[in-house]
């Protein structure tokens, strides 16, 4: 081969990756574009949560409505017989309900339920209601989509959902969707035990607020379309939450189908720590976690949370999982269509030229398996000595990478911090403001239900407004 057909090729290999840059970012613009009015997190569920009965067994998901406002149960038990149930709006805490064993966390105030032209009768039950055709995923794979994560075969005919080992032989799923099309009237989605929190999507809208809870043995979610809008075809997705990521199958009548529809979306694939992967304190709503709710409003909908807690760019945790860098060969081999970076605290107490030396060698490795555009979201603003000086290593090692097609989005430093309390209201904001209670949980670390939602909200917003333009600038 002569050197003119070595440039030649060259050439045409670099205008061909251009090519596929711009396609990838007219994909990201797109979908943001249409997800920013529509999209599961901000349009009404179909059914509004029931109202908070006292002398009731609650469990930890459910969300009840009460004194015009919603909450969410953060502990669970049985409320008090009598009383008037959760009322408070000052914050996210977890607070008692009475004397009762059960807690309540605030979510924001009651918005109204959307029926349309008619929402389903949802029911739970335990027995199977042998509709006609049961779905199995084992048999038929391809009548289903799905998105962050790999299936396995559970049970023999259903599925378990991983995402990414967190360290060699320790599989992981910080939240997942199993989505399909269905034109019954009326079909069951089978829940094995055990399968923890979920939610469920029916066309773009969540069919609850809250998740649903699934305890030690087999359920069945009927939805029933017969007595409002009857046959239609419908779009559906099941949401796991933080852990037990199981799918059983759609049961339906014979003469319905299930098939897995168009669902080609932007691939966003997160490498966090707690924050991204949950802790004790949260997210409790299957769906709930950052990654997903960040996904949901840009519509980068196959979100691939690849996140551990106690991990960081530096720091393996406790239980030995892979650091930030040692996990993006598994994120590049999902091929991203853009790479978030979130945190972290859990670095807090290192060298910070070390810091800043990871940061940078991370973000070599991610370039040098793909163009996706890597957003790199800075350290929470908790009370944590070295918080503020650990993003800003972070931040020097974004910089110092010197790509263009790399975000950094502060949150400890910017002006002003996101989370605000006595530790950080020394300049830049009027005395005493604070609206860590809403934001930070008891344990003075992680968000309450309410700070996930926030966080994602700044996230998006920070997108929207720095990296997105980039994009569509052809950067």
């Amino acid at each position: 081969m002569s050197a003119a057909d070595v440039i030649a090729r060259g050439m045409a290999a670099q205008a061909r990756a251009a090519v596929a840059t711009s396609n990838r970012h007219a994909r990201l613009i797109g979908a943001a574009a249409a997800s920013e009015r529509r999209n599961p997190v901000i349009l009404p569920p179909w059914l509004a949560p029931p109202a908070y009965v006292p002398n009731t067994a609650y469990a930890v998901g459910q969300v009840v409505a009460n004194a015009g406002r919603w909450f969410m149960c953060g502990i669970a038990g049985t409320s008090p017989v009598s009383g008037g149930g959760p009322t408070t709006t000052a914050s996210g805490q977890y607070v008692a309900d009475g004397a009762s064993a059960v807690y309540w966390t605030y979510l924001g105030g009651a918005r109204a339920a959307d029926p349309g032209d008619g929402a389903p009768a949802v029911s739970a039950v335990t027995s199977n209601p042998s509709l006609g055709a049961n779905w199995l995923p084992a048999s038929f794979p391809a009548s289903y989509r799905v998105r962050g994560a790999a299936p396995a075969a559970y049970r023999g005919s259903f599925w378990s959902l991983g995402s990414f080992e967190a360290k060699a032989g320790v599989v992981a799923c910080a939240g997942a969707s199993v989505g399909f099309d269905c034109d019954a009237d009326k079909l069951a989605i089978f829940l094995p035990a055990n399968s923890a929190q979920l939610r469920f999507i029916v066309d773009g809208r969540y069919l609850m607020p809250g998740s649903h809870v699934v305890g030690g043995s087999d359920q069945w979610l009927v939805i029933d379309w017969t007595a409002s809008t009857g046959r239609r075809l419908r779009s559906y997705e099941v949401e796991t939450g933080k852990s037990a990521a199981y799918f059983g199958c759609a049961q339906t009548p014979l003469s319905a189908s299930v098939s897995a529809g168009a669902g080609a979306v932007p691939r966003l694939v997160v490498i966090g720590d707690s924050y991204n992967a949950g802790s004790s304190y949260g997210p409790w709503l299957a769906g709930g976690s950052i990654a997903q709710l960040v996904a949901k409003r840009l519509g980068w909908r196959d979100a691939w949370n690849l996140s551990a807690g106690g991990t960081g760019y530096l720091n393996p945790s406790a239980s030995a999982f892979h650091t930030y860098r040692q996990r993006v060969p598994q994120a590049l081999a999902l091929s991203p269509d853009v790479v978030l970076l979130m945190g972290s605290t859990n670095d807090a107490g290192y060298p910070l030229a070390q810091v800043q030396a990871e940061v940078l060698a991370t973000m070599q490795a991610i370039r040098a398996g793909t163009r996706a555009p890597i957003i790199v979201v800075g350290v929470p603003s908790i009370n944590l000595a070295g918080a503020f000086a650990t993003e800003a290593a972070v931040q020097a090692g974004v910089a110092q990478a010197g790509d263009p097609l790399a975000f950094f989005i502060p949150i400890a430093g910017a002006t002003p911090p996101w989370v605000l309390g006595s530790w950080n209201n020394a300049s830049g904001v009027p005395a005493g403001a604070a609206n860590n209670a809403l934001y930070v949980a008891a344990d003075n670390v992680h968000p309450p239900e309410i700070g996930y939602d926030y966080y994602a909200q700044r996230i998006e917003r920070a997108v929207r407004a720095s990296v997105l333009p980039v994009l569509a600038a052809g950067g």
